[in-house]
């Protein structure tokens, strides 16, 4: 009955006595020594000595096992094996006892070629495998390693199996390896994560699982180049291409989170000033050239507890803690001193650079990122208005300003359409000849909500908001249409002086415009003038000073308006087609009252006399204003003196009352 029992058993089995004679086989066993042909082959029958077999086959390690057991020295001997050159099995010998006396011992020998090809092709997919791979066991030993995470690890095996991974590794200990990995082993779930680990300078994508045996498996990866280009795409979507500043968005973050600490702070919205017309003048790329230099300026010379960022165009927003009143102020000046300093870029070419300043306040100006930004905008809009390089500190009444500013803006192309734009005429005079030789056209605006607008305020946002082509073409035209009149009226032959924003003559559309009004209104040489403002940016611009010969050869004289008050540079007025210099009114003012005033005044007169220009004084009032310029050879004036501005009916009643001539006595 026993036989036919272990003769039913897959597994092979053999009983030996103390001495290692063979007692029984079961008929697996039998068969395996029938088919391995060699030296084991008698190992089949009862009676042989197994023993005797293993000693004279060399077999020894088996050989001492199966002793060690029958002398009781090891509780049980197993060792795995090949044979047949495909197959491997694993043979365990357990001893057999009587009355706790050692008799013999139990020969088990099991074909495991299946699960070992499994584990050899477990291991080779393992070390084969694009996948860093290690697994740990519940003391933290490192049990495995395959290829892959050698590499990553600049490790061998050898230097790594068997030793604690916080040993290997202390800079992981309290971090989010360690917190992951415990996780992991402690409460048996699997865990995912990225962490950067220093001493290799490397970024890990890491999988941990619980193994069922205890212990944890461990798959990772090197994502230095994943968080290469999410920190170039970050760095994209948060930084400014042109200047590499903090770009709106990022700004919008840091803000928040500033406002989210509670701690005040100082917001200044930085706009260049005339920076349009940087652009207009050299294009767009000289423009870029200068953004990058003022970036860079401020950047080197602002304190490291600015947060600088490019808000957009030619607006710069920086924020830095309060700390008190003075310093609030004494950082604004820094800042525009920063932006004012002599460029000395051999790619840009001579320029004035000024800036606005707006400034507001947290908590006191508003509790939002919007908020805070809305009032210092409005308050750099305060600083423009004062010209030059200024800044304003936010206030609530500002905000009516702002309303007031956006309602002229959204009103003037309407009010171009509907003809709300109306002129008037100031006559300029020979007061040698006393007489009229011309008209200055003056634009004015009186708004249905707002009342009478200054040419100043609604000019100056037209230029800002890219309007004034739009308004400076429709006085043209108009303008020349009433001058037709006159001349069928009256015959009035003067000139007639329109300004132009100085930024205008850099559009080649405009210089046409120009040519064609001449012809639609039959305009003779000589009779359109255009007033120019001083502005260094535009002047030294070849391409404008191509197109103000352009327009002197069509015959529409150009005068240099408000001289003396601007840059003054001389050198373009030798360079530029200049026919006229008018005086600017300051120094007409400084008449009687301011000898230094008076000198200036006088060394223009020179000036311009000596380059065979017209000159005009602006602003003459009184009797002794004219007969000091008279008396200084500045024959030509325009003032209150003579007349103050006329609209078309008055100045056409003034022609047929006294024609160009003023009356000896008269006084307008």
């Amino acid at each position: 009955m026993y036989k036919k029992i272990i003769d039913s058993l897959q597994d092979s089995i053999a009983v030996i006595n103390v001495d290692g004679d063979i007692i029984v086989t079961n008929k697996s066993w039998q068969d395996f020594c029938k088919e391995t042909k060699g030296c084991l082959k008698d190992a089949g029958n009862a009676g042989i000595n197994y023993l005797d077999i293993l000693s004279n086959s060399d077999y020894l390690e088996e050989y001492n096992g199966i002793l060690a057991v029958l002398k009781g020295e090891i509780p049980v001997f197993h060792t795995t094996y090949p044979c047949l050159s495909r197959n491997w099995y694993t043979k365990m010998v357990s001893p057999l006892t009587e009355e706790g006396k050692i008799t013999g011992a139990t020969i088990t020998r099991k074909d495991i070629s299946d699960y070992e090809r499994e584990r050899i092709e477990m291991y080779d997919d393992l070390e084969n495998m694009t996948d860093a791979f290690l697994t740990i066991a519940n003391d933290w030993t490192i049990t495995y390693i395959n290829k892959e995470a050698e590499n990553l690890l600049s490790a061998s095996k050898e230097e790594l199996l068997g030793l604690d991974i916080w040993e290997v590794y202390p800079d992981a200990i309290d971090s989010i390896f360690y917190a992951n990995y415990s996780k992991t082993m402690n409460d048996r779930i699997k865990t995912r994560f990225e962490a950067y680990y220093d001493p290799l300078k490397t970024w890990f994508e890491i999988h941990s699982y619980p193994k069922e045996n205890g212990g944890i498996s461990i798959y990772f990866n090197n994502i230095n180049e994943k968080k290469l280009k999410e920190d170039k795409l970050w760095n994209t979507a948060h930084h400014d291409h042109l200047t590499e500043m903090p770009n709106r968005l990022l700004l919008y973050k840091k803000v928040d989170k500033r406002i989210a600490e509670q701690k005040p702070f100082v917001l200044y919205f930085l706009d260049l000033n005339n920076f349009k017309l940087v652009n207009d003048a050299y294009g767009h790329e000289t423009g870029d050239i200068l953004l990058l230099e003022i970036a860079n300026r401020l950047k080197r010379d602002l304190p490291e507890r600015f947060f600088i960022s490019r808000y957009g165009g030619d607006e710069f927003v920086l924020y830095t803690a309060y700390i008190d009143d003075f310093q609030v102020q004494s950082d604004a000046y820094h800042i525009l001193s920063s932006i004012e300093k002599p460029l000395n870029n051999p790619a840009l070419p001579p320029l004035n650079i000024t800036a606005s300043i707006g400034i507001s306040l947290f908590p006191e100006n508003g509790d939002s990122v919007d908020s805070l930004i809305t009032a210092a905008d409005i308050a750099m809009y305060e600083a423009k208005k004062a010209k030059g390089d200024q800044w304003k500190r936010y206030e609530k009444v500002m905000s009516k300003s702002l309303n007031r500013r956006l309602l002229i803006e959204k009103s003037l192309k309407e009010a171009v359409l509907s003809n709300a734009y109306y002129t008037v005429f100031q006559p300029q005079i020979d007061i040698l000849k006393n007489e009229i030789i011309g008209i200055e056209v003056l634009s004015r605006w009186k708004h249905p909500e707002l009342g009478f607008i200054s040419p100043d305020e609604f000019i100056s946002i037209a230029e800002e908001t890219g309007q004034i082509r739009m308004l400076t073409e429709h006085i043209i035209d108009t303008s020349l249409l009433t001058y037709n009149k006159w001349k069928k009226i009256s015959g009035f032959s003067g000139g007639i002086s329109v300004n132009v924003s100085s930024s205008l003559l850099n559009e080649p559309s405009f210089v046409s415009f120009l040519m064609y009004q001449l012809e639609k209104h039959s305009i003779p040489r000589g009779i359109l003038e255009i007033e120019i403002t001083e502005n260094v940016q535009i002047f030294s611009s070849s391409i404008i000073n191509n197109h103000m010969h352009d327009i002197q050869q069509a015959g529409i004289r150009i005068a240099m308006d408000d001289f003396g008050v601007g840059y003054s540079n001389l050198s373009y007025i030798n360079n530029l087609p200049i026919s006229k210099i008018k005086i600017d009114k300051f120094f007409t003012n400084c008449i009687g009252k301011n000898p230094k005033g008076e000198a200036i005044l006088q060394a223009i007169i020179v000036l311009a006399n000596n380059l065979k220009m017209e000159v005009l004084a602006e602003g003459v009032e009184t009797e002794e204003q004219r007969d000091f310029l008279k008396a200084n050879n500045c024959t030509l004036v325009q003032g209150f003196f003579y007349d103050m501005p006329l609209n078309e009916d008055q100045f056409i009643y003034r022609l047929q009352q006294f024609g160009v001539k003023y009356p000896v006595k008269y006084k307008g």
